[in-house]
C-alpha cells in the first residue's frame, strides 16, 4: 500500500494518509479499544447463540453512542480550525475521515465478536477483503481524489489497534460462567467505555500531534519519512507483541501469585526482546536497500536516525513486557496512566522540542519517551508484586 503511495505522490502522500488513518483511529478507537474489548470477552463467556447475537447488538449500540461525540467534534474541529488540527490537509477530508472513524465501529465489533466465538476464518477473510479493497482504491482511484477515495475505503474494517481485545480474551476460558441477564451484560459492557476513551484516543491523537509538529518544523516530506521507519519497526513489533499475548499472557495470568510468574518473565523475555534485537539490528544495517525497495530513492534517513529510532523501538518492545505483566496482574489503574507516557509523551516532548528540529533529534525523543515508559512499567510491577493485595 505505502508502495503504490509514494509511486503516486512520494513520502508527502504516505504521510497525509498515515494522519488521515490516525483520526479513523481516534474515532473508531474510543469504542473499540473499550467496548470492542468487551465483546470478545463477553461473546467467549456466553453460551447461547441469541445471547451472543444480544451482546453484538448491545456492543454496536453502546459503540456508536459513544465515537458519534468524538466524530462529531473532530469534524467541528477539523473544519473550524484546519490550519491546527492538520496542517496541510483540506477540512473536509478530516470531517470525512470522522465519519469513516464511526462507520468503522461496526465492523470492528464485528470483529471482535468473531474473536469470541474463535472464528478467526471470518477475521482473516475481513482482513483480507478490507486490504484488498483498499489497494484497488490506491490503484485505480483519480489523483484528485485518491486520499478521499482511500479514506471512505478504510470504513471497510478498522485494522491500526493494538489488538487489546486479544489480551482480554487470553484470560476468558470457554467453560467459564458467566450471568445471563441482558441487563448485567450491558453493565459489564459499559464497564470498557472509561477505560476505551482513555486508551482509545491517546495514542492514535498522540501520532497526530506527532506528525503535525515534525511536518512544523520540518516538512511533510520528513513526515513521510518517519512514516516509513515506524512501518519497518512494527515488522518485528507485531510479532513480539503477538507472541507475547497469545502465548505468554496466559501463562503469566496463571503463575501471577507464585514464583513461576518472574520464571515466566524471563522466559517471554528470551523470546521477544532478544530475537527483537537482533531483527532491528538487522533492519538498521540494511534500511537504505529496505526502504528504497519498499518506497523509493527519496525515502533517504540518515544512518543516526535509523538507529535512534530503531533502538527506541525496542525500547518500546521491551516495554510491552511489563505491560503485559501489569495485564496478568489486572492491574487497570498503571495501564491507563501508562498511556500517556509512550505515544502521548513522544509528541508532547516534539512540540516542546527547540527549533530547530532534525530527524536524529527526533529520534532521540522517540528513545527518551518509550525509556521513561519501560521505567514506569517496570516499577508498576515490582510494586504491584510487592503488594498483591492492591
Amino acid at each position: 500500500m505505502d508502495k503504490v503511495l509514494t509511486l503516486r505522490g512520494g513520502p508527502e502522500l504516505v504521510a497525509f494518509w498515515a494522519q488521515l488513518g490516525s483520526v479513523v483511529e481516534l474515532v473508531a478507537g474510543v469504542a473499540l479499544a473499550g467496548v470492542g474489548t468487551g465483546i470478545s470477552v463477553l461473546v467467549a463467556q456466553a453460551g447461547g447463540m441469541d445471547r451472543q447475537r444480544g451482546i453484538l447488538r448491545e456492543s454496536l449500540r453502546l459503540g456508536l453512542a459513544v465515537s458519534a461525540p468524538v466524530m462529531l467534534a473532530v469534524a467541528a474541529a477539523s473544519l473550524a480550525f484546519p490550519e491546527h488540527l492538520a496542517p496541510g490537509l483540506p477540512g473536509f477530508l478530516i470531517a470525512l475521515a470522522a465519519a469513516v472513524g464511526c462507520i468503522a465501529v461496526v465492523p470492528g465489533m464485528l470483529n471482535g465478536y468473531w474473536l469470541g466465538q474463535q472464528r478467526r476464518d471470518l477475521m482473516l477473510a475481513l482482513a483480507i477483503g478490507s486490504a484488498a479493497v483498499q489497494l484497488a482504491a490506491a490503484l485505480a482511484a483519480p489523483q484528485r481524489y485518491l486520499l478521499a477515495s482511500l479514506t471512505l475505503d478504510r470504513g471497510h474494517g478498522e485494522g491500526e489497534g493494538e489488538g487489546r481485545e486479544q489480551v482480554a480474551l487470553a484470560f476468558v476460558s470457554r467453560s467459564a460462567t458467566a450471568p445471563v441477564s441482558p441487563d448485567r451484560d450491558r453493565s459489564n459492557l459499559r464497564r470498557y467505555v472509561l477505560p476505551g476513551l482513555t486508551i482509545g484516543v491517546l495514542t492514535p491523537l498522540g501520532a497526530v500531534v506527532a506528525r503535525d509538529a515534525v511536518s512544523a518544523a520540518m516538512s511533510w516530506h520528513e513526515v513521510g519519512l518517519l512514516q516509513a521507519l515506524w512501518r519497518v519497526s512494527d515488522w518485528v513489533g507485531n510479532v513480539a507483541a503477538g507472541v507475547m499475548a497469545v502465548h505468554f499472557l496466559p501463562r503469566l495470568a496463571a503463575a501471577h501469585g507464585t514464583p513461576r510468574f518472574a520464571a515466566e518473565l524471563k522466559r517471554a523475555a528470551l523470546a521477544t526482546i532478544l530475537p527483537s534485537a537482533v531483527a532491528l539490528a538487522v533492519i538498521a544495517v540494511l534500511q537504505r536497500p529496505i526502504l528504497f525497495l519498499l518506497y523509493d530513492e527519496s525515502f533517504r534517513i540518515p544512518d543516526a536516525a535509523a538507529v535512534l529510532f530503531f533502538a527506541g523501538t525496542l525500547v518500546r518492545i521491551a516495554s510491552w513486557l511489563p505491560l503485559y505483566a501489569l495485564y496478568a496482574m489486572r492491574r487497570t489503574g498503571p495501564l491507563v496512566v501508562g498511556e500517556f507516557l509512550s505515544m502521548p509523551l513522544f509528541a508532547a516532548l516534539l512540540v516542546a522540542y527547540p527549533r530547530p528540529l532534525s530527524l536524529e533529534a527526533a529520534g532521540a525523543l522517540w528513545l527518551a519517551a518509550y525509556a521513561g515508559y519501560a521505567l514506569f512499567n517496570l516499577w508498576a510491577v515490582r510494586r504491584a508484586s510487592a503488594s498483591p493485595s492492591l
